[in-house]
């Protein structure tokens, strides 16, 4: 198995501690390099010595508004220049989970990915070895190399041929710096439009949306020397902080209480204890009320035209930054390496550019559905139990082999569709071919993992046609796995 390789960068908002537990559960199927902290608008630890103002004169943080105004501005905080810090992260949080908590789940992760035939997972020392401070000290702070800005500068460079993504889910500040480190050493002299391209080349960023991200960093410093990186974007959302109201009418049961706490958290060992949920009692070290979740429950940013929130105990809360790493987990789903496939969350696109599939989050959609969303979430619930449970006691996923390649087809002509699909545990798999429309809906479907599909007569020439086989195994805790071919239409 070919692994995407992933740089996370995360200033350790709750909802980004929630990504790296959600994360910790799929780390066998991506290559991560490194996972660095770094600091956002929202989160930054100080240097002990100047304030915002002295290092960013740019910045975008609402600062002490966000927590003690009724009603936040939506401008910048003016005042915020005197900040030494801003609601700041545990230190070493990570560093404490991989060698706490994950360490006590990985014996168990490693059976469960042996009996699904899937590589083995880290080790609690690799991860430790792999975990870097970056640019902590303020928000869009790009004054200085550090060790976090060094694996990423690293990495761009290196001989590796893989794409590289790197992963925002913070200020773009230590991956501008790394950036910035690679022009210093570059502009002006013979290499430098070749390692310009190189990094076009190889490099992906998501995370920095309409051309921005968390701090004014890529907008001021990044774009300027690399206006050719490619920000990866995709329609849908995932762990939005109103998903227990608003998401996916169709899988909305799968983000109410008591759903979350009955099958992520309970009974899944100290790992997925750590998971946070509204109203769970938790307390977040250094937050003010406003967003302390655990305690009230209730979601007020203070933004004028946001409507408040109250939900209930258990409802889950949110993973801001998991939608990043989500499209590259190999499901099956061609979309991260090739043009119009999907991901899990939709095909990807470029930031700026239209996006392929029109989609309004927190909307309570009835249309414009993600079609692989419940079995996400299914799949979730299903290695959760992964973190606590021997494999005897788990589900793991259907196998998809000797699926029929890509083909050309003039309108009219059948096509035939194959693939062998197995499970590890012996469980019936249910299969069905589709085709998906724009919109999420089913615009065709056949049962079983040979079918057969005619093009349609009112296809054009040149029309690419995508299906999709969904293989949803019948166990207590149900997992999917895909794949997906193309008829071009001569």
């Amino acid at each position: 198995m070919e692994k995407h390789r992933v740089i996370i960068t995360t200033d350790m908002e709750i909802d980004d501690m929630n990504s790296v537990v959600h994360l910790a559960l799929y780390l066998n199927l991506l290559d991560v390099e490194a996972v660095v902290y770094t600091s956002s608008q929202y989160h930054f630890l100080g240097d002990g010595a100047h304030t915002l103002g002295e290092v960013t004169s740019h910045w975008r943080t609402k600062g002490r508004r966000s927590c003690e105004w009724e009603v936040v501005p939506s401008e910048p905080d003016p005042e915020a220049g005197s900040l030494t810090s801003y609601r700041p992260w545990p230190v070493h949080w990570l560093e404490e989970l991989w060698t706490g908590d994950y360490a006590e789940a990985w014996p168990y992760l490693c059976a469960n990915a042996a009996a699904a035939g899937e590589p083995a997972f880290p080790s609690p020392d690799e991860l430790l070895a792999k975990t870097y401070v970056g640019n902590v000290a303020f928000e869009g702070d790009v004054r200085a190399d550090t060790p976090g800005s060094d694996v990423i500068r690293a990495a761009i460079l290196d001989d590796d041929p893989r794409e590289l993504w790197l992963l925002s889910w913070g200020g773009a500040n230590t991956i501008v710096r790394a950036l910035m480190s690679i022009a210093d050493e570059y502009a002006g002299g013979p290499e430098w439009d070749a390692v310009r391209e190189s990094v076009y080349r190889k490099v992906r960023v998501a995370g920095i949306v309409d051309g921005v991200g968390q701090d004014n960093s890529w907008a001021d410093h990044g774009r300027e020397l690399f206006g050719g990186l490619r920000l990866m974007r995709v329609p849908f959302v995932y762990g939005g902080y109103v998903d227990a109201k608003l998401g996916q009418p169709d899988t909305l049961p799968l983000f109410r209480a008591p759903w979350p706490q009955a099958n992520l958290v309970c009974g899944n060992g100290p790992l997925m204890a750590r998971y946070a949920l509204y109203g769970d009692g938790r307390v977040y070290e250094g937050e003010c009320d406003r967003f302390q979740f655990g305690r009230h429950a209730r979601l007020d940013w203070g933004l004028a035209g946001a409507p408040a929130f109250q939900f209930d105990r258990g409802d889950f809360m949110a993973e801001g930054d998991s939608m990043t790493y989500i499209p590259l987990l190999p499901f099956g789903l061609r979309g991260a390496d090739e043009d119009g496939f999907d991901t899990l969350l939709g095909p990807m696109y470029l930031d700026g550019e239209k996006p392929p599939v029109e989609f309004a989050p927190f909307t309570a959609p009835e249309t414009n559905i993600n079609p692989y969303l419940r079995a996400y979430q299914e799949d979730f619930a299903a290695r959760a139990q992964w973190c606590a449970n021997a494999p005897d006691a788990c589900n793991h996923a259907p196998v998809i082999a000797e699926v029929s390649p890509d083909t050309a087809a003039v309108p009219g002509e059948p096509v035939a569709l194959h693939a062998v699909v197995s499970d590890p545990d012996g469980d019936v798999v249910a299969c069905v071919w589709r085709r998906y429309g724009a919109t999420g809906e089913v615009l065709w479907e056949a049962a079983g993992a040979d079918a057969e599909f005619t093009v349609p007569a009112d296809a054009m020439a040149g029309e690419r046609i995508v299906l999709t086989l969904v293989a949803r195994d019948e166990a207590e805790r149900p997992m999917t796995r895909y794949a997906q071919l193309a008829v071009t239409c001569r």
